[in-house]
């Protein structure tokens, strides 16, 4: 039995199946607890913005020149614009339900067909058109039409989490071994907000120590998850198609939708139609990664290699 056939026959029992009720129990367990991460997720950033601009960056004056904190605090701008928006749009622009025609594979659950590279998610209830999975950070599947938004979301976050590892590395020394150089105790010509946080004690300190820990945390695991997500990007998979083993090592079947590296990346940043890395990437843009013809079929990069044309006739398809 291939894994596909194993997933619809676990699709089966979830929906129809013993199993059915307890799975039920559990996806909206799920689906509240997703939630609640939603509104962690936007405390944490907000936590790690303060605490970076207002405590950490002006205690860096002691060690750093003017210049590259300016630099730092640009960045850090452009990271949380970017990382805000990408995961507002991630957790709120539903993926492509991926409904098929007569003769596709047929969901047990939708009761509809559902076509190739659609898997169905039973906290969502719905089937997702190359679904990668289910993250419950921001409640929703990431599947074509978010997973760029996603993809883009982990990797801004990775890169602030390093960059916050480098530039406090001073900060956090002295708050963990030097008690008499701290941010409480030292006169910091640009730290407007100095004597209010120094009210609360501790704070500034345990701020610190935590930011700084949590962007170590962050920059290790969330950098593991976008590295990972450059792999399956690369070689043309979603994480469902890796299990299914689209890689031609538990079946020996190749990845159909595998276009080549620069290909793929063109594919799923929808950079088609004159649009730029710098415009449609590096600046937050809303722009659909998949685009349906006048027929409602997708695009031709979104095609198995088999069924599409040539390049040059599919760059003619694209205009």
């Amino acid at each position: 039995m291939s894994f596909g056939e194993w997933i619809d026959r676990v699709e089966h029992c979830m929906v129809e199946g013993f199993c059915a009720p307890y799975f039920s129990y559990l996806n909206t367990i799920m689906k509240q607890l997703g939630k609640c991460l939603v509104v962690f997720v936007h405390l944490i950033t907000i936590f790690i913005a303060i605490t970076g601009f207002c405590v950490i960056l002006p205690y860096e004056q002691r060690y750093q020149p003017l210049w590259l904190l300016a630099i730092y605090s640009v960045l850090g701008v452009y990271f949380l614009i970017n990382i805000m928006y990408h995961y507002t749009k991630a957790r709120l622009l539903p993926p492509l339900p991926g409904f098929g025609k007569s003769g596709d594979r047929w969901c047990v659950a939708c009761q509809n067909w559902k076509c190739d590279r659609t898997h169905h998610c039973s906290v969502c209830r719905t089937c997702v058109l190359g679904m990668d999975h289910h993250c419950i950070w921001i409640n929703q599947c990431v599947g074509n039409h978010n997973h760029r938004h996603f993809f883009l979301f982990i990797s801004h976050l990775t890169l602030t989490g390093l960059m916050i590892v480098a530039a406090g590395g001073h900060s956090f020394y002295d708050h963990i071994f030097m008690f008499d150089h701290n941010y409480c105790n030292v006169q910091l010509d640009y730290a407007p907000l100095q004597g209010h946080i120094c009210e609360f004690g501790e704070l500034a300190r345990n701020s610190i120590i935590f930011c700084y820990m949590l962007s170590f945390l962050l920059f290790l695991l969330v950098g593991g998850l976008a590295l990972w997500n450059v792999y399956l990007i690369s070689k043309g998979f979603t994480y469902v198609d890796y299990l299914k083993g689209w890689d031609g090592r538990p079946t020996g079947y190749r990845n159909p939708y595998h276009h080549g590296f620069v290909e793929n990346w063109r594919n799923f940043l929808g950079l088609r139609r004159n649009r730029t890395f710098l415009r449609h990437v590096l600046l937050p843009s809303a722009h659909p990664p998949i685009i349906l013809d006048q027929n409602g079929e997708l695009e031709i990069g979104f095609q198995p290699l088999n069924t599409h044309a040539s390049r040059s006739e599919s760059d003619e398809m694209l205009v």
